[in-house]
């Protein structure tokens, strides 16, 4: 395949259990292969190639100093090295999509910075307590009140404010608890409910090949 787009494919050395050492072919993997089953519809893959800038995809070490004709060589190489990947990709039927940091709204990369750090802590608290938590939370962002302030009478009561304030940054990143990820997310203010979906907005970068 990669003969076929003028690319030589590049080789490592195996070395076997029996110590006998053979040239095969470098396996070239994606950034994050994501595995998607919408309700109702069967399940299919979707490869994400990623990169910081969406000018990162057009050349080889693109902040390096170099000179022209390097310049021109390593922009040969960052294209063909993407189109082997996208081919390989397509031929198990996945559909490869380019991600970059500047394709997402700033604020948006910056709320999932903060949701991130939360969002595997474990919350050593009983379930009722939680579920209770949750509940006064959603009745706070449903009325336009901040929910730090249920955090704090929680605490109050319980111990452990740290253990709350994870739940609320936990239920968002885990869409139980709705709100919007295009305004800043601060607690100590009233959340923004009314906005669109994020799996919506960006919803081109889930989907898989066209039937």
């Amino acid at each position: 395949m990669a003969e076929e787009i003028g690319l030589k494919h590049a080789t490592v050395v195996v070395t076997y259990g029996d110590g006998e050492r053979q040239r095969v072919p470098h396996p070239y993997l994606g950034d994050l292969l994501l595995y998607i089953q919408p309700q109702g519809s069967v399940p299919y893959a979707v490869n994400w190639t990623v990169k910081l800038s969406a000018m990162d995809f057009d050349e080889v070490a693109r902040g390096s100093l170099k000179s022209l004709a390097k310049q021109k060589e390593d922009r040969e190489k960052a294209r063909l090295r993407h189109a082997l990947e996208e081919a390989y990709y397509h031929s198990a039927g996945i559909r490869t999509v380019r991600v970059s940091r500047d394709l997402l709204d700033p604020v948006l990369v910056t709320n999932l910075d903060l949701l991130y750090g939360y969002h595997d802590r474990e919350i050593s608290l009983e379930s009722n307590l939680l579920e209770d938590f949750a509940h006064d939370v959603g009745d706070c962002v449903a009325h336009g009140r901040p929910v730090a302030s249920v955090a704090l009478t929680y605490g109050k009561r319980w111990g452990r404010r740290d253990l709350f304030l994870t739940k609320i940054y936990k239920d968002i990143w885990e869409r139980k608890l709705r709100v919007s990820l295009f305004e800043p997310i601060l607690i100590d203010h009233p959340l923004v409910t009314d906005a669109p979906d994020v799996l919506q907005v960006y919803g081109s970068l889930f989907a898989g090949l066209p039937e």
